[in-house]
């Protein structure tokens, strides 16, 4: 059965999808990864030029290509906050990565409607607080182009898979 609705993806869509079960083991995958309309257009290209990413793991899982921006100071309540203003100078153009934190997600969406553009966001936090509704959210908002699975299933595993199958498109 897997198969058959794997035969009916677009080849780099099932591609990507294929790595992300090998990585995390979870087939659920098949029915919760979404990609936004131009996402594989633009994501192999992206992700070759580097990915800002919100944790350490997420850097050390992407090698070379991972670049994790420690915040010089704490202004924000919270330590996602202070993440997402740390690649404020950085994040026109750029592939974004992130796998842990819902929070790091929703300030980076409140950025996007302060009219920031990353040109991808891989969103992929994991959780049941609040996960699920910025995941949701990244759908809904039409000005950058993403990568997501609507569950509470997620992580940095989830993520560095999806990078590394996006290098592998040509």
């Amino acid at each position: 059965m897997l198969n058959e609705i794997l035969e009916l993806m677009e080849e780099r869509e099932r591609r990507v999808i294929l790595r992300a079960i090998r990585s995390t083991g979870d087939l659920d995958l098949v029915g919760t990864l979404r990609f936004s309309r131009r996402a594989l257009d633009v994501g192999p290209e992206l992700v070759r030029r580097g990915v800002l990413v919100d944790t350490r793991m997420a850097r050390e899982g992407l090698g070379g290509l991972g670049e994790y921006i420690e915040p010089t100071s704490r202004k924000h309540r919270y330590l996602a906050h202070d993440i997402v203003e740390s690649w404020r100078d950085r994040l026109e153009g750029k592939a974004v990565l992130i796998g842990t934190s819902p929070l790091v997600l929703e300030r980076l969406l409140d950025l996007i409607r302060e009219g920031v553009r990353p040109a991808l966001i891989i969103g992929v936090p994991v959780g049941f607080v609040n996960a699920l509704h910025a995941k949701y959210r990244l759908t809904k908002q039409t000005d950058v182009e993403y990568i997501t699975n609507i569950s509470v299933k997620g992580g940095v595993a989830l993520g560095v898979s999806i990078v590394r199958a996006l290098m592998e498109i040509e």
